[in-house]
């Protein structure tokens, strides 16, 4: 029996641990400690959601525009697929719905339960490195093929993120604000064409009969926000 046990390694990019330093040294309302720990609730939801379905987890990147989780070894069909990347926006609404009765007792309580609900929700947006983008991809590859998930999911990606491009300059425009909005759909533009993170048909399952493949060369790796 190996007594050794394996945990993931946690690797944190320069750049997001110096953000995340600095809002935990500047944040006076509150809302950036809150959104952290909302962001740490949400990662292990997936990490649990690994371990239930036995799935190796190599280690956690922290970046700044969210996590990402990279897997070693296993056979993984597009239903472990969906139900891993489901699993962060579950913990996420199980996080604010279990903070939702005590929201009144404290302000903190309030803030991380909006911070919950608000990052499940913007992970179901169906953007490539968006856990529903990873939802919305293995439920069309299963279906219609890899090459034609991609092309869809590549199209509705776009489209949403003009879209969150668009809401940040109306609001920086017409109310003055929206300055971190506009950043933060900027990044995610650069994000996604840049190809070196892009993700292609073989970072999700390829099917045999059975519906099952494994990770090419033993290893995998799954964007998160």
């Amino acid at each position: 029996m190996n007594k050794n046990r394996n945990f993931p390694r946690l690797r944190v990019d320069p750049l997001a641990g110096a953000v995340f330093l600095g809002l935990l040294l500047t944040d006076r309302s509150g809302f950036g400690v809150s959104l952290l720990l909302a962001a740490a609730a949400h990662e292990a939801g997936h990490l649990l959601a690994a371990a239930v379905l036995k799935i190796s987890v190599v280690s956690l990147r922290l970046g700044l525009l969210g996590a990402r989780i990279e897997t070693r070894g296993g056979v993984l069909g597009y239903g472990a697929e969906w139900k891993l990347a489901a699993a962060g926006p579950a913990a996420s609404f199980a996080c604010a719905a279990a903070a939702l009765p005590f929201r009144s007792v404290a302000e903190s309580v309030s803030r991380f339960c909006a911070a919950s609900f608000l990052l499940g929700l913007l992970n179901l947006l169906p953007v490539e490195t968006f856990d529903g983008g990873r939802m919305a991809r293995c439920m069309l590859a299963a279906r219609f093929g890899d090459a034609a998930s991609v092309r869809v999911c590549r199209a509705v990606s776009f489209c949403v993120l003009f879209l969150l491009w668009c809401v940040s300059v109306y609001l920086l425009l017409r109310a003055g604000s929206g300055v971190s909005w506009l950043g933060f759909s900027m990044s995610l533009f650069a994000r996604f064409f840049d190809d070196s993170d892009r993700p292609d048909a073989r970072a999700l399952p390829e099917h045999s009969g059975e519906k099952t493949r494994k990770t090419e060369q033993n290893r995998g790796k799954r964007g998160k926000l």
